[in-house]
């Protein structure tokens, strides 16, 4: 894949994640720079790929976005872990295992661009190896901040929000509830459902 093509599908994806218009406008800019080609539009490549991740209005959204194109190029991988790493420092993670999830999956996704980027030289390596040690970092941080998730037992089916108000005196938590064991329906919650600790 070229770096036109990198470059069309990475605008789509930030026109798709971004909702800033300032920060669209910058898409545009950077854009026009990568087509001036060379060095400079490698550069503006990375740039937009890192714009991407920064300015995503959910950065949760962003791996699976990422995750859609269907692109096995080295270049677009490496665009795609600079994406994934800018936006997994600003995701929310409710629970220790989610925060612990997302380093793996960081770490994962580098492992498989290390191997590749060395046709764009050492120094290529040497930044996304430090690029990826401070988001996995970062998440390691945040894992160790935050409450583990636990398997609730009830014994019997009950309201979402009569259990957020049990577990943590605030039925407003009740949608994060439903959202984490993909319920169907929050009016009858399984018997058995993981929580973050209170």
């Amino acid at each position: 894949m070229t770096m036109e093509q990198v470059l069309t599908i990475l605008s789509g994806l930030a026109r798709e994640l971004i909702t800033d218009a300032d920060d669209l406008a910058r898409v545009d800019v950077l854009a026009v720079g990568v087509q001036a080609g060379g060095d400079s539009g490698v550069t503006a490549l990375i740039q937009l790929a890192r714009l991407t991740g920064e300015a995503a209005a959910d950065a949760n959204a962003v791996p699976d976005a990422v995750d859609r194109v269907q692109d096995d190029t080295p270049l677009w991988r490496i665009v795609a872990l600079v994406v994934v790493c800018f936006a997994v420092v600003r995701a929310d993670y409710p629970s220790r295992q989610d925060a612990q999830a997302a380093r793996t999956a960081v770490s994962a996704r580098a492992d498989m661009v290390y191997g590749e980027a060395g046709i764009y030289g050492p120094e290529t390596i040497a930044w996304l190896v430090s690029m990826t040690g401070v988001a996995t970092l970062t998440l390691s941080r945040t894992a160790a901040e935050r409450a583990p998730a636990v398997r609730v037992e009830t014994g019997v089916s009950l309201p979402s929000t009569l259990l957020a108000y049990d577990l943590y005196g605030d039925a407003g938590r009740a949608e994060a509830l439903v959202d984490r064991n993909r319920v169907a329906t929050s009016l009858v919650m399984p018997v058995s459902f993981e929580a973050v600790a209170p």
